[in-house]
């Protein structure tokens, strides 16, 4: 694979490209800085607006809009995260210029219909009921607000809430969206049927009409964390959640790779790693178990998320325990971590055969500041690392003593602690 083409725009939007003509179709990832951290104490606007862009433009109805989309065959979403506002597509070589003009006019001239906002605030509410009777939901949102106490954009729910939901109206989407929304911090990653001529005239042209003066908002630092329990009963479901984490690695930390081999060993590869292995097959305690790994730009949280029978929560806790312990009795071995290195190799080899991994992944390398030969130098980096650099990452990061513990669901008075 040839390295990606990265350009930067005259109005500071930069634009990733890489060429791979044998697949058909266009597939495109970019971002603007108007996430969650931009939205200072309006907690719940950049997840109301992001849901509001293909609610039309100045120019085209939200009807048309879908209609014009439709016809000419592509498709283009938006959704909030803590740090960006994302989108996402795919389109063909004869109808990127308008999906891109299309993009662009969401971008910048988006209408905020009133009846779409009630629609939207209406879906809200809705999301925030269901998610009230998820235990696993609820499970994995209080540990994310322990992990980053005090509102922090990396733990705070990105809805606001249902209580700011029913106070946020049209002028405040459209304040939020003044000022965070502009060609500044503009990422836009694509691949696929293209090559620099198509990349100059039918992106980039319609790309350098975005303007605004919109200010980029960083995410602050994570706040300090303190371990602690917590528990959240709801007698009428049949299953319990168990969630443990703590504070990991931000994406570019010299601990990420090998936090991210030793996360995949140990709750991830092939039936979720030592814990499912463990606490699924073996012992017969739990419907699923399994680790995660979030690293962002400043900060990030591993996790345990392990679904049982509430008659089982006592001995699942236990048995989540003695895995993290057992990272330090018993480490991993060559094998193992061999396995590991394979497998994120090879899965990523795998996942590149695909134009939507290919566009993410470069949006992932501009964003993080990862360097256009990343993709290249991946195999070198999970081959290189040491073997006692991940069973120091899992001995450090998966400890029980600083690790927070929530449970959710018909838990009764079982207050399990690790």
């Amino acid at each position: 694979m040839n390295l990606p083409d990265r350009s930067v725009l005259d109005n500071g939007a930069v634009l990733v490209s890489q060429a791979l003509p044998s697949n058909p179709f266009i597939a495109f990832r970019g971002s603007v800085p108007a996430g969650m951290a931009a939205e200072g104490p309006e907690h719940g606007v950049a997840e109301f607006a992001s849901r509001l862009l293909l609610g039309g433009t100045r120019r085209m109805s939200a009807a048309k809009l879908a209609d014009r989309l439709e016809g000419i065959g592509a498709t283009l979403e938006f959704h909030n995260s803590q740090e960006l506002l994302i989108f996402s597509g795919r389109c063909t070589r004869e109808t990127v210029a308008e999906t891109i003009r299309i993009l662009v006019d969401c971008l910048a001239q988006p209408a905020f219909p009133a009846k779409d906002v009630e629609r939207v605030r209406g879906e809200l509410l809705n999301d925030c009921r269901i998610e009230r009777d998820d235990p696993r939901q609820r499970a994995y949102r209080e540990l994310a607000r322990i992990v980053f106490p005090r509102d922090h954009p990396y733990g705070r729910d990105p809805k606001g809430g249902e209580e700011r939901i029913r106070r946020i109206r049209r002028a405040d989407l459209a304040s939020f969206h003044e000022a965070h929304v502009g060609s500044e911090g503009f990422i836009l990653a694509i691949t696929g049927d293209v090559d620099r001529h198509l990349i100059e005239s039918a992106v980039a042209t319609p790309l350098a009409r975005f303007r605004g003066e919109a200010e980029a908002a960083p995410p602050p630092p994570p706040p300090p964390y303190k371990p602690r329990n917590a528990a959240i009963p709801m007698p009428h479901k049949s299953q319990a959640d168990i969630v443990v984490g703590a504070p990991a690695v931000s994406r570019r930390d010299d601990d990420y790779y090998p936090l991210l081999l030793a996360n995949l060993l140990f709750g991830r590869i092939g039936l979720f790693g030592r814990l499912g292995k463990d606490l699924r097959d073996e012992l017969g305690l739990a419907y699923y178990a399994y680790s995660s790994l979030d690293a962002r730009s400043l900060g990030g949280m591993w996790s345990i998320s392990v679904g049982v029978n509430p008659s089982n929560l006592d001995r699942a806790v236990q048995g989540i325990r003695g895995e993290m312990d057992r990272l330090r009795s018993e480490p991993f071995g060559v094998q193992e971590i061999k396995d590991g290195k394979d497998n994120q190799v090879g899965s990523l080899v795998v996942s590149l055969e695909r134009n939507a991994e290919v566009a993410a992944e470069l949006h992932r390398m501009e964003h993080y500041g990862l360097g256009m030969d990343f993709l290249e130098r991946y195999p070198e980096i999970i081959q290189g690392l040491s073997d006692d650099a991940i069973r120091a990452a899992a001995a450090k990061y998966f400890n029980p003593a600083s690790s927070s513990l929530v449970l959710a669901g018909p838990i009764g008075r079982s207050r399990p602690s690790l």
